[in-house]
């Protein structure tokens, strides 16, 4: 896609003359073209897009898409900044034009409203039908005027909207839900019906204002969540610490140096809707036949480090093992994500872990990942005296996390001690779990 992008942004530079390029650029986008003498404009172009990253290459070129209305810059410039968000599949896509039917501008216009987001007037092969008419043609006389001749289905596949950008494909049905197209009831169930879809892959159509006292609908994540699918959890440590580096730093695949028999790996894919207990529990069995869900639980606990810990395991299961079932979240304790090499040199040429142990995890749906922390004396202290430098390096990884999309909530571990404890760790995930929708 980078080098797609390259070749449509050097391609728009090249159309403009030399004068034009030492103004253009940077009137329209802040993008500064150095006018060295001797060069020609080729070598000026490149020399200005070689010291670009592919995400600021993206976002110069989304200025210039704006500039000109050109579509097929600004898709290659979407493609690459969407790159690492949660996937809206062709799925997910063909479902959406299902719920639609054979409707998908309701009152307004099928071909203005495709219009504004896809190019349906080009000469260029693939957009004439065998009859020799535009896309555009085509779709005003078998969606419009005559409604029914094609499916919602059969337009996306020959709009392309199959395979645009989530952006594009969002505000397409931000149009479809508009007022002009939507408005009551009809508007309510649609969204509703979309929503639904929409979930599996963690977005959604939310209200954003009013038009006249109708609602406005807009397409976004449905929760801020972690970019990227997590790909190996070792957990649950009961003896040395994991020693941990990257096997292949390209696709994220970690291999353990050593402690690999005192922790467990869960290596299995993690979807969209996180990883249950259910699941877990599944692996487990795998893992070590025979075994069940009372085994797991006893190993996990096995790992726990102190009294508030297992109290704020036990309770979690005892509150709602029941009321979720099949759709309780695993709680993995001792969760080693993120590390240092051990030994750099077995490691060479690749990139290094910052270190990171994470008291519990939740991994939930919307790739909503979720740290709890029991924070002792330790948190604080060094040698049984306070130190700010222990405080200040806790305080800077739940940043790094956070900032990576993760949520972080910390326990003192007196709070999780006593008669009080009980009802104060059920009454935290009752609101965290209607927080994060896996309770309405």
């Amino acid at each position: 896609m980078a080098d797609d992008l390259h070749g449509l942004l050097a391609g728009f530079l090249q159309a403009m003359t030399h004068s034009q390029l030492s103004e253009e650029p940077q009137r329209i986008a802040g993008l500064v073209v150095p006018n060295a003498e001797g060069l020609s404009k080729r070598q000026r172009i490149d020399l200005t897009l070689a010291n670009l990253t592919r995400e600021e290459l993206a976002r110069f070129a989304l200025k210039f898409a704006a500039h000109r209305g050109d579509i097929a810059l600004d898709e290659a410039s979407r493609k690459v900044i969407e790159a690492n968000d949660p996937p809206l599949t062709h799925i997910t896509r063909r479902d959406v034009a299902r719920a639609f039917g054979d409707d998908l501008a309701g009152e307004r216009s099928t071909v203005e409203m495709v219009g504004r987001y896809f190019p349906l007037s080009t000469p260029l092969e693939g957009f004439l039908g065998s009859s020799g008419r535009s896309l555009r043609d085509q779709i005003a006389q078998h969606m419009d005027r005559n409604p029914g001749d094609w499916s919602v289905e059969y337009l996306f596949g020959e709009i392309g909207a199959f395979d645009c950008s989530r952006a594009r494909f969002g505000a397409l049905l931000e149009e479809a839900v508009h007022p002009l197209s939507r408005s009551g009831d009809e508007q309510a169930q649609m969204v509703a019906a979309l929503n639904n879809i929409l979930a599996r892959d963690g977005y959604e159509l939310a209200q954003e204002g009013e038009l006249s006292g109708h609602p406005i609908f807009g397409f976004r994540p449905l929760v801020r969540g972690v970019g990227g699918r997590p790909k190996n959890l070792i957990f649950a440590s009961r003896g040395p610490k994991p020693e941990i580096g990257f096997a292949d730093a390209i696709n994220n695949d970690i291999v353990i140096l050593s402690g690999e028999e005192s922790c467990l790996v869960y290596d299995r894919p993690i979807g969209s809707n996180g990883l249950l207990w259910s699941e877990l529990v599944a692996w487990w069995s795998d893992f070590t036949p025979g075994t069940n869900a009372a085994n797991l639980g006893a190993r996990l606990q096995e790992s726990l480090a102190s009294d508030a810990e297992r109290k704020l395991f036990a309770t979690y299961f005892k509150t709602y093992r029941s009321v979720l079932g099949e759709a309780l979240p695993a709680l993995l304790p001792q969760v080693y994500l993120h590390y240092d090499p051990a030994v750099v040199k077995t490691l060479r040429h690749r990139l290094p872990l910052p270190r990171q142990r994470m008291d519990f995890l939740l991994l939930l749906p919307g790739r909503q990942r979720i740290v709890l922390e029991v924070d002792g004396k330790h948190h604080f202290s060094e040698n049984d005296h306070p130190s700010l430098k222990v405080y200040a390096d806790m305080v800077s990884a739940d940043r790094e996390l956070r900032l990576a999309g993760y949520e972080v909530y910390r326990f003192g571990a007196n709070e999780l001690v006593g008669d009080g404890a009980e009802p104060k760790i059920a009454d935290f995930f009752e609101k965290l779990f209607r927080l994060h929708r896996v309770r309405q």
